[in-house]
C-alpha cells in the first residue's frame, strides 16, 4: 500500500513537477522528510509570499506548480500570492503540514492555531478551487486525484492539508477513480466548431484575440497554426502577452480598449467576427472597461465555457475546441496585405535615460532565449511596447496586480525553463517588497538580470492624480550597492549608452545582476499615461 505523502509527490512528478517551493516549519518537518526522499527538488525561499509567487510563475510555464508550507504561520502568510494565482488561473498545488489527528483530539491550544484547527483550510477554500484535509487513509487517494484533476482542468490552485502523523500513513489506492471533472461531449464539439466556422466564413474582417489560457493549456502552437491558416490579424491581452510570437507579421499588438494603441483598438472593435481564445474580460485587460465589444460578433472561449453570440456551450473542453478549430479542413483564408504588424512606440535615449529609451534598449537586447517577468506598476504597462520572441516568454500579474511578483517569479521561471535567461523588470516599490529573494537566486546559482526602475515613488499611483501626495513616495536606496551586498553585480544607469553596456555585462556575468535605472518620477510610459487618465476618470465617478 502506498504511503500518503510519497504517493502525492510521485503523482505530481509524473505531471512534470520537478521543483517545489516552500519554507519548512515544525508541523511540516516530516512532510519535508518525505519531499527530500522524492524525485522533486525542494527550493527553500526566504518568505512565504515569495514561495507563492515563485510556485505560481513555475506553474505558468510547466503547467503545474507546487508549494509546501507549514501550518497557519506559513500557509496564512502565503494567502495573497495564492489569491493572485487563483485570480489569474495558475495551476498551483498547495501542500500544508498541520497538527496530527491525535493532537487535534487531545490538545486544544497548540501553537499556530487561530480559531479552530480548520481555520486555515476554510481560508483557502476562498482562494482555491478544491480543498481537503487528508486524515482518512480510505478516502485520501480519491481526494488527491480529485485535486490534481481540478488544478489541471481549470488551471487554478488547489489545497491539500496533511496532519503530521499522516505523512507516512499507508493509504488505500482507489479501485475506481472518479470520472474527470469535465469532459467533452463529441456532438457538442462538432456543433460549436461548425457554428464558429459559419461565422468565420460570413465575416469580412475577422480578428483573433489570444489570452492567457492558451499559455496555461500549452496551446500556443495551435494558435499560431490557426492564425496562419486564416491569414487574419492577431492581438493579445496584457495578461496573455507572448502567447503569440510578437515579431510575427500577423501580430498587431496588445488590445486594451481606449487605453491601448488606436490601430489595435479600431481593428478589434470594427471586426465583424472576433475570435477570443482564453481571454480574461478584466478592467486592466480592457482599458478600465473602455472597450466596445459586441457579443453578437464574438466567439468567446475559456476553460469555463464557449459562448457564441448570445448562447454558450459548457460541455466542451477549451483545449478540444482550440485544437479542433485549428485542425479543421474548412477554415476560410483572408488577405494578409491589410495587416500592419506591431511597431513598438519607443525611441533610443541619446542622452539621459527615459522609460522609452529603457524599453528601446530592452527590445534590442531580448532574443528567443529570453524570459521577461514584470511586476505591478509602470513596468507592467510599459511592457506593451516590448516585443517578445517566443511563446510563454513573458509573465506578469496583470489581473490581480499583486506587487512583489517579479523577483520570486524570476526564480520560479528560471527553474521551470533553465534554457532561457530570465529578466525581471520591476519598480523600486515592488523590489523593496521581495528583493531579498535574490539571496535564493545566488544560493541556487541562478543568473537573473533585474532591472529596477528607480524613481522614489509608486509611479502608477502618482500618475493617477496623486502627484503631490506623500503616500506615493518611497524610501530611496542604491540598488547597485545592494546587489554587491547580496553577492551579485550592480550597475547604476543614467544614460541609454550606460544601459546598453550594463545589459551586455549582465548577460556575460556568472551571477545575478541588478541594473539601477535612474528615472524621474514623472517619466512614465505612453500606455501608463493613457490608463492613468482613464483610471482617474473612474475614481472621480
Amino acid at each position: 500500500m502506498p504511503q500518503l505523502a510519497p504517493h502525492i509527490f510521485e503523482l505530481l512528478h509524473q505531471q512534470g513537477v520537478q521543483h517545489s517551493f516552500g519554507i519548512p516549519g515544525d508541523f511540516a518537518l516530516t512532510l519535508y522528510d518525505a519531499l527530500a526522499e522524492s524525485k522533486i527538488e525542494p527550493i527553500v525561499m526566504t518568505h512565504e509570499p515569495c514561495v507563492g509567487f515563485a510556485a505560481d510563475a513555475y506553474s505558468r510555464i510547466r503547467g503545474l506548480g507546487l508549494a509546501v508550507v507549514t501550518y497557519s504561520v506559513g500557509g496564512l502568510n502565503m494567502v495573497n500570492a495564492v489569491a493572485g494565482a487563483y485570480a489569474e488561473k495558475s495551476p498551483l498545488v498547495i501542500l500544508s503540514g498541520s497538527p496530527g489527528v491525535r493532537e487535534r483530539q487531545e490538545k486544544k491550544l497548540l501553537h499556530h492555531k487561530v480559531k479552530t484547527f480548520d481555520t486555515q483550510r476554510r481560508v483557502y477554500s476562498e482562494i482555491t478551487l478544491y480543498t481537503a484535509l487528508l486524515d482518512d487513509p480510505a478516502t485520501a487517494d480519491v481526494q488527491i486525484h480529485r485535486a490534481i484533476d481540478y488544478a489541471t482542468t481549470f488551471k487554478r490552485p488547489v489545497y491539500l492539508e496533511i496532519p503530521r502523523d499522516m505523512v507516512y500513513a499507508e493509504i488505500e489506492e482507489a479501485k475506481h477513480l472518479p470520472p474527470p471533472i469535465k469532459q467533452t461531449v463529441p456532438e457538442a464539439l462538432l456543433e460549436v466548431i461548425a457554428e464558429t466556422l459559419e461565422m468565420l466564413h460570413a465575416a469580412r474582417s475577422p480578428v483573433l484575440m489570444v489570452g492567457v489560457e492558451l499559455h496555461r493549456f500549452g496551446l500556443q502552437d495551435k494558435a499560431v497554426s490557426l492564425a496562419e491558416k486564416l491569414g487574419i490579424p492577431v492581438c493579445s491581452t496584457m495578461l496573455g502577452k507572448s502567447v503569440f510570437p510578437e515579431k510575427h507579421p500577423q501580430y498587431i499588438g496588445i488590445y486594451n480598449g481606449e487605453a491601448g494603441d488606436p490601430y489595435v483598438r479600431d481593428t478589434v472593435e470594427e471586426s465583424d467576427c472576433l475570435l477570443m481564445l482564453g481571454v480574461f474580460m478584466t478592467d486592466i485587460n480592457l482599458g478600465m472597461f473602455s472597450s466596445h465589444l459586441e457579443p453578437k460578433r464574438t466567439v468567446y472561449a475559456t476553460s469555463e465555457s464557449i459562448a457564441i453570440k448570445h448562447h454558450e456551450y459548457r460541455n466542451v473542453l477549451f483545449a478540444d475546441f482550440v485544437t479542433g478549430l485549428a485542425d479543421s479542413k474548412n477554415l476560410p483564408s483572408y488577405d494578409l496585405a491589410s495587416i500592419s504588424a506591431m511597431q513598438p512606440r519607443v525611441a533610443p535615449a541619446y542622452g539621459n535615460i527615459s522609460m522609452s529609451g529603457l524599453l528601446y534598449e530592452l527590445n534590442q537586447f531580448i532574443d528567443r532565449h529570453t524570459l521577461l517577468i514584470t511586476d505591478v506598476g509602470d513596468t507592467l504597462f510599459a511592457a506593451d511596447d516590448v516585443q517578445m520572441h517566443e511563446g510563454t516568454s513573458y509573465l506578469c500579474p496583470a489581473f490581480y496586480a499583486g506587487m512583489g511578483f517579479a523577483i520570486p517569479g524570476v526564480i520560479g521561471a528560471q527553474l521551470a525553463d533553465p534554457f532561457r535567461r530570465a529578466i525581471a523588470l520591476v519598480g523600486d516599490g515592488a523590489f523593496q517588497m521581495t528583493g531579498m529573494e535574490l539571496l535564493t537566486a545566488r544560493r541556487l546559482g541562478l543568473k537573473p538580470i533585474v532591472i529596477v526602475v528607480n524613481n522614489g515613488s509608486y509611479t502608477s499611483l502618482r500618475s493617477m492624480a496623486h502627484e503631490r501626495a506623500d503616500f506615493v513616495k518611497i524610501s530611496s536606496m542604491n540598488y547597485a550597492q545592494f546587489a554587491n551586498l547580496l553577492g551579485g553585480g550592480g550597475f547604476i544607469v543614467e544614460t541609454g549608452a550606460q544601459l546598453r553596456q550594463a545589459l551586455q555585462q549582465a548577460r556575460a556575468s556568472e551571477n545575478f545582476s541588478i541594473i539601477d535605472v535612474r528615472l524621474l518620477p514623472e517619466d512614465i510610459s505612453p500606455a501608463m499615461q493613457r490608463l492613468s487618465d482613464l483610471f482617474a476618470k473612474t475614481l472621480k465617478g
